[in-house]
């Protein structure tokens, strides 16, 4: 019998940091031990080399406008008669149907997308269409609700439905896939849209390892990520002056990453009266893993006050990295994520500022070590759960 292959593909992964780089990695070790053999695909713009990390690099990258990267290392020209003329779209799908060719992929084979991305959703159902469903690979599609709707000549709402109604005539054709939100709240929105079932599989980071809460000094917030809008960096210093004014600077200290290098200069107001608070500890933009570790092992409590509406069906890396590392939250309410945190009993799910405030306050009030028992007790809980979701996701290739 053929062997069963897996390819884990992010054409969008084209960067040494970030996301879809460790997602690209943790969803390959977590599906591997089902296929004979699994191979992971990126962008041909990924630095590095595959005799280093076993990364084919072979799509081209379609979102200059949204992400910037290094567009020199690109080991083999791909169609370049398809790059020169061609839209997006018709890239992307020259792009898979050369994948599917130079690795003979057939319905033995499955196509795992940890966050698939318009124009890879796009491209591989054009090439799919034309190819009998019981001939052709099965994908494991996972939706992010972030680059799905990333489309240069359509605006999120027209894109989203070009792509519902894409995954809708594949699923009528009877092409072989299972799909799968990120949040609860986001696969119900799918499945509502698409009519059949769509699982849920949130983020998950496997090599992260429960870390011992500081148990001297005051309880320690921490706002982790490149700080940005969406995010609530600009809410931070008035929830954080609240904070002072009713319980003392002494009590609550705060770790907050800071915007981009190159938005500091047009935000210096702000940054210099953040960086004044007497109990802020303030960080560059960008940060590598090692800085990322200390400052959860120096923080007791995930601090993410993010806009609602930019999150309304998202989830977040902040909050799965803070249960993994054993910390407890405190989240923006009305976001994909808030429900998980209600599901793993997280943390604190808040709306306004004040209701932050508060929630800082009591939190500060604890002692580290019944934080501790709880932050526990989450993680437990949500490693239990995606073990279970990932399960079934990947059954349905089997």
């Amino acid at each position: 019998m053929p062997k069963s292959r897996l390819f884990v593909i992010d054409p969008v992964c084209a960067m040494e940091y970030g996301h879809s780089l460790n997602a690209l990695k943790y969803f390959k070790d977590m599906a591997a031990p089902s296929f004979d053999e699994a191979i992971m695909v990126a962008s041909q713009h990924l630095p590095g080399e595959m005799s280093q990390d076993a990364i084919v690099r072979h799509f081209e990258f379609q979102y200059d406008q949204f992400l910037k990267i290094d567009r020199r290392p690109a080991p083999k020209p791909l169609l370049p008669f398809a790059r020169k003329v061609g839209s997006p779209r018709a890239v992307s799908a020259a792009d898979f149907n050369q994948l599917l060719l130079e690795h003979d992929i057939t319905a033995h084979d499955t196509l795992l997308f940890p966050s698939i991305d318009y124009y890879s959703a796009v491209g591989i159902l054009a090439v799919l269409e034309g190819i009998a469903p019981d001939q052709a690979p099965h994908l494991l599609i996972r939706l992010i609700g972030v680059m799905e709707t990333a489309c240069l000549d359509l605006p999120a709402p027209q894109a989203f439905n070009d792509l519902i109604n894409r995954l809708k005539g594949y699923h009528r054709q009877g092409g072989r896939m299972t799909l799968c939100g990120e949040t609860p709240k986001y696969s119900r929105r799918l499945s509502n849209e698409l009519g059949f079932e769509v699982l849920t599989v949130p983020y998950f980071s496997p090599d992260v390892d429960a870390t011992a809460m500081p148990v001297a000094g005051p309880v320690t917030f921490l706002s982790g990520g490149s700080a940005r809008p969406d995010k609530g960096f600009f809410r931070l210093n008035s929830i954080i002056t609240k904070v002072n004014q009713q319980i003392g600077a002494h009590k609550a200290r705060f770790i907050v990453q800071g915007l981009p290098d190159e938005q500091w200069h047009q935000n210096i107001s702000y940054i210099r009266s953040l960086y004044a608070q007497p109990n802020v500890e303030l960080l560059s933009g960008q940060i590598p893993y090692s800085e990322i570790q200390r400052t959860f092992n120096a923080s007791h409590v995930g601090l993410m006050p993010y806009d609602p509406a930019v999150y309304e069906w998202r989830g977040s890396a902040m909050l799965m990295e803070s249960m993994l590392f054993e910390r407890l939250t405190i989240c923006q309410s009305n976001t994909g994520f808030s429900e998980q945190a209600r599901l793993y009993n997280a943390g604190q799910v808040c709306n306004t500022d004040d209701d932050f405030v508060e929630a800082i306050c009591a939190y500060a009030m604890m002692k580290p070590a019944e934080l501790n028992i709880y932050a526990k007790m989450a993680r437990d809980r949500y490693l239990q759960d995606v073990k279970s979701a990932c399960d079934t996701w990947i059954s349905g290739a089997l």
